[in-house]
């Protein structure tokens, strides 16, 4: 009987071992997967972004100054009225103008001055319709879905304030 009992012992002792082998693994998976790891994965595309702003003709233009290149479901830019708190938001690029890389701009401006005397006061890539001058803020926001995050995600990745000549 005594060769019976060690024989089960050793047995038990081998499940328990390789249960604990198991479980350590798995939770090493999950650390991996909802932990720090995820995080990398999931995290916001940082970039540097540049405006620079022409009183006279009531037109910023916000250009992607470096750092990451903006992929995903699109960019937009949020321009807000300091004074009225009018905000306005107009697509830089998405589907098949993805991605924005360094270099790549966009210019938005105001119904007050009709810049190439077509008639039309809109001559920029996007307008708002409230006067562009200091203080505005055009925020920079993109929305997408990183490898392995759980859903899409918008995150705002810039923001310049208007200036008197430049933002």
């Amino acid at each position: 009987m005594s060769g019976t009992s060690d024989a089960r012992a050793a047995v038990t002792v081998e499940r328990i071992a390789v249960w604990g082998v198991a479980v350590l693994a798995v939770a090493g998976f999950v650390a991996l997967a909802v932990g720090p790891g995820a995080q990398f994965r999931t995290a916001t595309p940082t970039a540097d972004f540049e405006a620079t702003y022409d009183n006279s003709t009531g037109a910023v233009t916000v250009s992607h100054a470096g750092g990451d290149d903006l992929t995903g479901e699109s960019v937009a830019v949020v321009v807000t009225d300091a004074d009225g708190g009018t905000t306005t938001r107009l697509l830089w690029a998405n589907g098949s103008t993805l991605p924005v890389t360094e270099g790549d701009s966009v210019t938005v401006d105001d119904p007050r001055v009709d810049t190439d005397g077509d008639g039309n006061y809109l001559d920029a890539d996007g307008s708002v319709g409230f006067y562009l001058e200091p203080g505005d803020t055009v925020d920079v926001v993109w929305t997408g879905r990183r490898l392995g995050a759980p859903a899409t995600q918008t995150e705002t990745i810039g923001t310049v304030t208007l200036g008197n000549t430049t933002g």
